[in-house]
């Protein structure tokens, strides 16, 4: 199911309400949340329709059209998700990037900027409990491209600052870009200023072209 308005798709929303997903692409998520209204509220009415089905029957008999069931509940009125306009968490200024982090994202370790290539760089968010996944900042100079690449699993963007525009569209601070196995694309800065995303890979890229071939070992994803 693809996302809505590049908001978190129903399906990735849901999966985190039950407790589905791992610690990384739950970051994600969360801190996708703590930047969109629109999600905190679809999440709350899925959190909220969750518990009022489970209390309805036992466990043993609940069926496996438990998401049409609540989907099909969503237009009965329910009390409106609060946006969270506090600051959120400390800004992590050694990494200066001009920018507040969502609060999980500000509770993790972040390490130093490092160079990708020109017009690019990373930083590793420890996110220790979950190896499967690697979790970086990526920090994009205006209009730069990044290599085209495909995916071996899951990957989540949620971005920062700025925007980029693939394939898929065109994503803006809060918005969240939803791949799989099934996708190939080549994100792009937008004009206005750098990008900087938080983004989540499951296993590794599959890189298109030799330079990107040449870089994988050294980044590590």
């Amino acid at each position: 199911m693809m996302a809505t308005n590049n908001q978190a798709s129903d399906d990735l929303l849901l999966a985190y309400a039950a407790g589905k997903l791992s610690p990384a692409p739950s970051l994600v998520v969360a801190s996708h949340v703590a930047m969109s209204a629109q999600s905190e509220e679809r999440l709350s009415m899925f959190e909220s329709l969750g518990g009022n089905l489970l209390e309805e029957q036992p466990l043993a008999e609940l069926h496996e059209d438990l998401f049409e069931r609540m989907l099909m509940r969503l237009d009965i009125p329910d009390e409106q998700a609060v946006p969270d306009t506090a600051p959120h968490g400390n800004d992590h200024a050694s990494l200066d990037m001009g920018v507040t982090l969502p609060t999980p994202l500000a509770a993790r370790q972040i390490g130093n900027w490092r160079c990708i290539a020109p017009g690019i760089r990373f930083a590793k968010v420890e996110v220790p409990e979950d190896p499967d996944f690697k979790v970086v900042l990526l920090r994009v100079r205006a209009g730069q491209a990044l290599p085209m690449h495909g995916h071996k699993g899951t990957e989540l963007t949620l971005i920062l600052k700025g925007s980029f525009h693939d394939e898929g569209g065109t994503y803006l601070p809060g918005d969240i870009a939803e791949e799989d196995e099934q996708s190939d694309h080549q994100p792009i800065a937008g004009p206005e200023g750098e990008c900087i995303c938080l983004t989540v890979i499951e296993g590794s890229m599959r890189p298109h072209g030799w330079l990107a071939r040449m870089l994988q070992p050294l980044i590590g994803f």
